[in-house]
């Protein structure tokens, strides 16, 4: 293809060369014809033989001139123009233009006075050429057309259109450039003028556009021989989005500004400058792309941001929306996108991906205040009075929602499915293999590494990036904190108050006579016999005609006369400690047995009935469990839940006592140190009851001799006091 394009010039090269010469030629002939019209000689024939060797041009016109009286001059250049000739009849105007073609010579006419020369082709002065630059300030968009043009000449062109500021390093101000570009934005515009010339540029932040030299061979120094040194290391490229500063190269500490801009650049500019070790396992240019804008950070933080927002790589570009991981080359892209980090070890920086072995690391990561078994929160204490008791289940629930005593469908309690747990309601037990601190740490830390737990050494094994082993190992610092130790003393307060009345006379008679005995102070219980009752009768009867009488022999009269009141108070003060979050379970109490009995029929021809005996334990008690709970701002939240239960009658001697039971739950807030008061559990009951002989009962005075009466009161109040001390 190239041969046919090679041959097609050059056919209309010649071409056009064998038409301007026709043209040359035309013209002379039209001369010399306009000429012939005043000398005749030109038209005459030039009979005379001509053979001779080594006849120079000159000769030859001069002879030609001499014949036919023509004022030929040939010029002195034609001396030197050796001519073997034979024109046996030629027209001496056909002479002259033969001559003038063959051996390329052009004939100046002044009048009839012809100058022969050789024919010198005009050379056109070059015009001085307008380099086309364009600039359209409503969509900051240029044009530029250079054709190996001065740098100098194309930059001061573009900041006449432009208003930008162009600056050069010393040097390259008479450097060809290169470059067609249509209608491009000013900053891709200015890139790809760089790219194309083989220069680097960067924009400043007050807007000025640095170019500097990026040829690999620019001398840079020099040593004591005056030989000039190449590059080490050709600086690349930078983007025009791309800007950072070095703060602190010590420590480490840049500031940057980039949009869009590849990760490989990133790294290698960033590197480039602080001097710094760096070896790559897998080309960073399929890292990526970034946009990132800090005053102030450390190169290391920003490799730890850039790879936790773009370790995988994009589909497309986001400035031209072709692959960022595609090969400049090849033009290829991989076929699946790659996950990058690093690791720093012995101040070398290592890149690759999450799966090589060079960016691997193993990592022993050892808490000091927590442990690596997370301590569970029991979902309730269990009663060791029932412990090993396969008849009987002694769980007891003290949340909200139990229930003291269970029934059957036919409405009896059953005091076997008794169950209470102290835990939160319909809590399952927990499966030991999620005890683990691991299982609390986000997914997003631990996906891309592979841990283990030591329980014995309290501490976590952990393989995988080095950069994920880094940030894995900052939040378990973050949470390796001292849990808060809350202490918490309780005080139980029982108060029972009982007051009872029994006053009245009972009058009866008995099987046999009754002795008078009983007591008058402080209580008055005392039983009157016939003979005590006679004497009192006989002392009334001598007043006047007075005459009450006697009573029989076995006659007898009650008296009762008493007031008993009663004061109990109960005082329980347990100390209770926990950690923050978890449980804390107190219980007091009672157990109490009653019989259940089994009757068994053994065979059938001969049936032996068998009888069993169980005693099933019961058991009342005080019982407390608090889960505290510790804020930031020093304040606890305590969930208390409270019961207290007690034996009442049983209906029968083997029988199940009754159970009375109290309880409350309750959510406070409150400060540090201080005390609630939880109370409310109060009880009251009063009775006023009385027996007597109709209408006599209910005459004043006289009343308490036909009467018996008995009034009881009695008063129960629960109270609990709690004061959390938290302990760090």
């Amino acid at each position: 293809m190239k041969k046919i394009l090679y041959v097609l010039l050059l056919t209309v090269s010649i071409s056009f060369a064998q038409n301007e010469e026709k043209q040359r030629i035309d013209q002379l002939k039209n001369q010399l014809e306009i000429l012939a019209t005043e000398v005749s000689g030109l038209n005459e024939v030039y009979e005379t033989e001509i053979s001779a060797t080594n006849l120079t041009l000159s000769n030859l016109l001069r002879g030609v001139a001499d014949i036919h009286n023509l004022n030929i001059n040939p010029s002195q250049e034609l001396d030197n123009k050796n001519i073997s000739p034979s024109f046996p009849s030629v027209i001496v105007s056909d002479l002259l233009i033969f001559l003038c073609k063959e051996y390329s010579l052009t004939i100046d006419f002044t009048g009839t006075i012809m100058a022969v020369k050789p024919f010198v082709r005009e050379v056109e002065k070059p015009q001085e050429r307008i380099i086309p630059v364009t600039y359209y300030p409503s969509n900051n968009t240029i044009s530029i057309d250079a054709k190996g043009d001065k740098l100098y000449d194309v930059f001061k062109l573009i900041m006449d259109k432009s208003g930008k500021n162009l600056v050069f390093s010393p040097g390259l101000e008479n450097n060809s450039l290169i470059a067609y570009i249509q209608e491009t934005p000013f900053d891709a515009a200015m890139e790809n003028l760089a790219f194309a010339n083989n220069l680097y540029v960067e924009k400043s932040k007050d807007g000025f556009y640095l170019f500097e030299d990026n040829s690999p061979t620019v001398a840079t120094n020099t040593n004591g021989s005056g030989v000039t040194q190449p590059k080490q290391r050709p600086q690349r490229r930078r983007n025009s989005n791309f800007f950072f500063k070095i703060i602190d190269k010590e420590q480490q500490l840049v500031e940057v500004d980039f949009i869009n801009t590849p990760i490989a650049d990133i790294i290698n500019d960033i590197g480039n400058e602080l001097n710094i070790n760096i070896f790559t396992a897998t080309p960073l240019n399929e890292a990526g792309y970034a946009t990132f804008k800090a005053k102030h950070i450390t190169f290391d933080n920003l490799l730890i941001k850039l790879f936790e927002t773009t370790t995988v790589i994009n589909d497309t570009d986001p400035n031209n929306g072709s692959n960022p991981s595609r090969n400049p080359t090849t033009g290829t892209a991989p076929s699946i996108p790659k996950q990058f980090s690093y690791k720093k070890e012995n101040n070398i920086y290592y890149f690759g991906t999450v799966d090589q072995l060079s960016i691997q690391e193993v990592a022993v990561i050892k808490l000091r205040h927590r442990t690596i078994e997370l301590l569970s929160d029991p979902s309730g204490g269990f009663s060791s009075r029932s412990a090993g008791r396969n008849s009987f289940s002694s769980n007891r629930n003290f949340g909200r929602n139990s229930s003291i005593n269970n029934f059957d469908s036919n409405g009896n309690r059953d005091f076997q499915g008794t169950q209470r747990s102290y835990g939160d309601s319909g809590s399952e037990p927990i499966d030991p293999n999620t005890l683990s601190l691991k299982s609390i740490i986000p997914a997003q830390l631990t996906n891309p590494l592979k841990i283990q737990e030591d329980y014995e050494l309290n501490s976590f094994y952990v393989t995988g990036p080095s950069a994920a082993i880094q940030r894995f190992r900052e939040f378990i610092e973050q949470i390796d904190k001292p849990i808060p130790l809350i202490q918490i003393e309780v005080m139980i307060l029982e108060v029972s108050k009982t007051s009872t009345v029994e006053a009245g006379v009972s009058w009866g008679i008995g099987e046999e006579p009754t002795t008078t005995q009983g007591g008058i102070y402080p209580e008055t219980d005392l039983t009157l016999g016939a003979n005590t009752i006679n004497k009192v009768i006989s002392g009334f009867n001598g007043f006047g005609s007075l005459n009450l009488g006697r009573v029989v022999p076995n006659f007898f009269a009650t008296i009762k006369a008493m007031e008993s009141n009663g004061d109990l108070k109960i005082r329980s003060t347990p100390r209770l400690s926990t950690l923050n979050g978890h449980r804390a379970y107190f219980s007091n109490g009672q157990t109490s047995y009653y019989a259940i009995t089994d009757q068994a029929i053994i065979g059938s021809d001969n049936p032996v009935t068998q009888t069993a005996t169980n005693y099933v334990p019961i058991d009342a008690e005080l019982g407390l469990t608090i889960k505290p709970t510790v804020s930031g701002d020093g304040q606890v939240t305590l969930d208390i839940s409270v019961i207290q239960s007690s034996f009442g009658n049983r209906i029968s001697e083997d029988a199940p006592p009754d159970i009375n039971s109290r309880e409350f739950s309750s959510l406070v807030r409150m400060k540090d140190q201080d005390i609630a008061v939880l109370g409310g559990l109060e009880e009251q009951s009063r009775s006023n009851s009385g027996s007597g002989v109709p209408f006599l009962a209910r005459i004043p005075i006289i009343k308490w001799l036909f009467s018996k009466r008995v009034r009881e009161g009695k008063k129960a109040k629960l109270t609990v006091l709690i004061k959390p001390t938290v302990i760090y």
